[in-house]
């Protein structure tokens, strides 16, 4: 009887397993995460078919590259395809910045920032095409680089 007993739990227990796992699988497919399940994380921008945006990280001042290419994605309407040439824009971006000294990889550099030194969206635009071989017409830069000020505002480190 004991034996029969530890073989209907070991039965249970895998069908529990399986039943999460579809569960999880159901949960992917539409478009949630299977670790937000439970939780009290509250998306504030969705589009189900491409990603979320997390009402939690209002002004965390953290920026994320990958929270920032997805809210900028659902702020243009793009799809799903999209979102690695909007992170190319991005990350040429933060190439940029650190070619013309606007950010540095040692924050503790002794070369501070000039002061002076601005951030030109149309010289960007031109460095992301021309340098970073970003395949996005400068039209669609300025427009990420304009809806990325947005992000900065969502995320707290850009004023209203």
């Amino acid at each position: 009887m004991k034996k029969v007993l530890d073989i209907l739990l070991v039965i249970l227990g895998i069908g529990s397993l399986i039943l999460i796992g579809v569960m999880i699988f159901i949960g992917t497919a539409m478009g949630k995460k299977a670790d937000n399940y439970g939780s009290s994380e509250k998306p504030v921008l969705i589009n189900e078919s491409i990603c979320s945006v997390n009402e939690n990280n209002v002004g965390k001042q953290i920026y994320d590259l990958n929270e920032a290419t997805c809210f900028i994605a659902l702020k243009l309407n793009k799809k799903a395809s999209d979102l690695n040439l909007i992170r190319d824009a991005l990350i040429a971006e933060e190439n940029y910045m650190n070619n013309i000294g606007l950010i540095s990889e040692n924050p503790n550099s002794e070369n501070e920032t000039e002061p002076n030194v601005e951030l030109d969206v149309n010289e960007l635009a031109e460095y992301a095409l021309n340098q970073e071989k970003v395949d996005l017409t400068k039209e669609n830069l300025l427009e990420i680089y304009d809806t990325e000020i947005e992000y900065l505002k969502f995320i707290g480190v850009v004023d209203e």
